[in-house]
């Protein structure tokens, strides 16, 4: 059986930021057989540090809710950056509105939505935030 390292990353760099250890990991290996190179994270410290280090991001997948606490600072982060980003979460809540234009999927979600929503992003690119007067 082939490794996940055994397919070459041509869809860049993808920060997955999941807390549960197993759905981490399957989500890797299928990313990465899909042409990812993936870089996980379990905490919002461990996403924002990968962030604030050299290797560059092309779009992220942010669970809402981690151990230390919601993404929403990851995604603030990631849109200032203008990095594309999906939520896929088993919280249900309400994104404040200037990360409301990200898909979000509800657990369990197809992963192949998951990955056509993670390329139109990339494609469609962040919103610019409205300008203030």
């Amino acid at each position: 059986m082939p490794h996940a390292s055994d397919y070459p990353a041509v869809h860049g760099s993808l920060l997955v930021v999941e807390d549960d250890d197993e759905l981490a990991g399957l989500l890797q290996d299928v990313l990465n057989m899909s042409g990812y190179d993936v870089v996980l994270a379990g905490s919002n410290a461990d996403a924002l540090a990968c962030l604030s280090s050299e290797r560059r991001i092309e779009a992220a997948i942010l669970d809402l809710s981690v151990t230390d606490g919601t993404t929403l600072p990851v995604a603030d982060r990631l849109r200032s950056d203008r990095v594309p980003y999906v939520f896929a979460s088993g919280s249900a809540c309400t994104l404040p509105d200037e990360h409301r234009w990200a898909p979000f999927f509800s657990k369990p979600f197809p992963i192949t939505a998951l990955i056509n929503a993670v390329e139109s992003c990339r494609a469609t690119g962040v919103p610019y935030p409205a300008a203030v007067y």
